[in-house]
């Protein structure tokens, strides 16, 4: 969030979109670091199976490996602030913006939980 006010960008590209968005910033902010955690959950997530599959060479470690991995470059193309570098925003801002990014954390925490197990 503080790296979208420091990054100086052209008019109409960045983060935020351009003016006729610009009620959508603090949506747009919140999503963003949600995002943020999302993609932490997700480094941590690969790492401990990266970890699992080096101890064990289980195949099984490695499929959920390869999955998560997905999951992970999936959240990376989808980040509001890389997508603000090449000036494309999504049109479904609004009140529901969030919720999957909040449902998402809880499913990631309870699998990284569980993994760590």
């Amino acid at each position: 969030m503080v790296l979208s006010y420091l990054v100086p960008l052209p008019s109409g590209f960045g983060p935020f979109p351009p003016a006729p968005f610009a009620q959508f910033r603090n949506l747009i902010l919140v999503h963003m670091v949600l995002s943020t955690v999302i993609i932490s959950l997700q480094v941590a997530l690969v790492i401990v199976y990266l970890r699992i599959y080096a101890a064990t060479k289980a195949r099984f470690a490695l499929g959920i490996l390869v999955v998560m991995s997905a999951f992970l470059l999936q959240s990376l193309f989808q980040y509001p602030l890389l997508l603000g570098f090449v000036g494309r925003y999504a049109n479904e801002f609004g009140p529901y913006l969030s919720t999957g990014d909040l449902f998402t954390i809880a499913a990631y925490t309870i699998f990284l939980y569980l993994s760590l197990d």
